[in-house]
C-alpha cells in the first residue's frame, strides 16, 4: 500500500484584486505556474467568476544580494535557493457584475496585491471598490504590481505612476509600494516578491483559539456510475481561520440546510501538493468529510462556517448592523442605505440579499435576508446596493 504524500502548508493568504483585465490571473500564474481560472464559463469568457486559489513558494538565492535574490521558481545563477515562505492567492473577479464575489473574498485575505494597469488611465471604477472593499475589512498590508509596463513608453509610465500614487493617498494608502511589472513578460516578479516579503508578514498563528472557518468551494469528487460501496464522502474547501482541524474532529457546518447546522466528521486533510495530518490557519484546504456528496456537489456549502458542534451562534435570517457609509465612493448628496432598499450582504464569505425593514437611530438598520447566515456580535459586513450599472459597494455595517 503507497503511502500518501505529505503537503505543506501555506502560511498566509494573499489576495490578487483590481479592475477586470488588468492581469491579476495572468500575474497568479506567473508566480505560481496555475492558471486560476478553471471553471469552464471562466475559460470560455475569459474572465474570473468565482474566486481562484494558487499557491506559491518564495525562495531566496543565498549567494545573490538585493531583490534579484528573489524568485519562486527555485532555481538559481549561484548558489542555493532557500526557500522562505509559501502562500497562497485569492484570485478575485474584477469585473462589475461580480463584485460580490470579490467582497466574500476579502474575508479570506491577510493582505493583497492590487494590480494596476499602466496602460490605462487610474483608478478605474473596480480600482477603487477594490481597494476600499480592503480597507472596509481592515486590510492595510498591500502592494500595488503596475502591469503591462511593456505596452507604454517611459512618459506613461511616469504618468500612471503619478496616478496611482495621488489615488493610494486619496484613500490613505500613502506608505504602499508600487512595482512596475509585466506579468506576461515576467519583468520584474523578483521585486514585486521583495516587495511582498517586506510588506505583507505571516499572521501569528493562534492554534490555541476555537476552530472557524469559511468555505468558499465543496465537490462531488465521485464520477457518475460509481458503485454505491465505493462513493466517497462529500469534500470541502476553505480557509481556517483560527485554531486548528484534525483528522477525526466532529464539526457542524452552519446556516446548514434552511437554518438546520449539519454535523459531519473530517475523514482527510489535502493541500495543493498533498495531505495533511493536522490544519491551521493559511491557504485552501479540503477537507474530506463523511457527509452525502449530495449537499457539497456544485459550489452547494458555499458561503457557510465550520466550527465545533455548538460554538457559533444560530443560524438568522435577520440581523442588525450598525452602518458606516463609505462617503468617497458615494455620489454628491447621496445615500447609502435608507429604509426599503435592498442590498447585498458580503458576510463572512457568503453572499445574500436582503431588505432593510427597520431603522433605529441615523446609522442603525435591520435587514430581512432571503436566506440564513451565521454572525457574530462585532463582525464586520459588506454592503452593496444595486444602481444601474449592477451592484456597487456602498457602505460596511458592524453586527450589533
Amino acid at each position: 500500500m503507497s503511502k500518501k504524500k505529505l503537503g505543506q502548508q501555506a502560511e498566509i493568504n494573499i489576495g490578487m484584486i483590481g479592475h477586470v483585465d488588468h492581469g491579476k490571473t495572468s500575474l497568479v500564474q506567473t508566480l505560481t505556474g496555475k492558471w486560476a481560472d478553471t471553471h469552464s464559463e471562466e475559460l470560455k469568457k475569459g474572465i474570473s467568476i468565482r474566486l481562484g486559489y494558487a499557491d506559491a513558494t518564495f525562495y531566496k538565492c543565498d549567494k545573490i544580494k538585493g531583490a534579484e535574490a528573489y524568485n519562486a521558481t527555485g532555481k538559481c545563477e549561484t548558489g542555493k535557493a532557500v526557500p522562505i515562505r509559501k502562500v497562497s492567492f485569492v484570485d478575485a473577479p474584477g469585473h462589475e457584475t461580480l463584485m460580490a464575489t470579490m467582497l466574500s473574498g476579502a474575508a479570506l485575505m491577510q493582505g493583497a496585491v492590487l494590480v494596476i494597469a499602466a496602460n490605462e488611465k487610474c483608478p478605474q471604477p473596480r480600482t477603487a471598490e477594490h481597494l476600499m472593499a480592503l480597507s472596509s475589512a481592515g486590510i492595510k498590508n498591500i502592494v500595488v504590481a503596475q502591469n503591462k509596463i511593456d505596452l507604454v513608453d517611459m512618459k506613461r509610465a511616469k504618468e500612471s505612476h503619478n496616478e496611482i500614487t495621488a489615488f493610494l493617498k486619496k484613500y490613505n494608502y500613502t506608505n504602499t509600494p508600487i512595482v512596475p511589472i509585466s506579468a506576461n513578460k515576467g519583468v520584474n516578479i523578483d521585486l514585486l516578491i521583495e516587495a511582498i516579503e517586506k510588506e505583507i508578514v505571516t499572521p501569528k498563528i493562534e492554534k490555541k483559539k476555537l476552530m472557524k472557518m469559511y468555505i468558499v468551494r465543496s465537490f462531488d469528487v465521485n464520477k457518475p456510475g460509481t458503485k454505491i460501496e465505493n462513493i466517497k464522502g462529500g469534500v470541502i474547501g476553505g480557509s481556517i481561520i483560527c485554531g486548528t482541524l484534525k483528522i477525526g474532529d466532529k464539526i457542524e457546518i452552519t446556516p446548514g440546510e434552511n437554518g438546520k447546522p449539519i454535523e459531519t466528521e473530517v475523514i482527510s486533510l489535502g493541500v495543493e501538493n498533498g495531505m495533511l495530518e493536522e490544519a491551521h490557519a493559511g491557504g485552501l484546504i479540503a477537507v474530506g468529510t463523511t457527509l452525502d456528496p449530495f449537499f457539497t456537489k456544485n459550489d452547494e456549502l458555499r458561503g457557510q462556517m465550520i466550527a465545533k458542534p455548538g460554538l457559533l451562534p444560530k443560524p438568522t435570517n435577520l440581523i442588525k448592523l450598525e452602518v458606516h457609509p463609505i462617503e468617497r465612493l458615494l455620489e454628491k448628496n447621496e445615500e447609502s442605505i435608507k429604509i426599503n432598499d435592498y442590498v447585498v450582504l458580503a458576510i463572512g464569505t457568503s453572499t445574500i440579499i436582503g431588505q432593510a425593514i427597520k431603522g433605529s437611530g441615523k446609522n442603525s438598520f435591520e435587514f430581512a435576508l432571503r436566506s440564513y447566515c451565521v454572525i457574530e456580535k462585532g463582525q464586520k459586513v459588506a454592503i452593496s446596493k444595486r444602481e444601474k450599472n449592477g451592484w456597487r459597494l456602498r457602505a460596511y455595517g458592524i453586527s450589533k
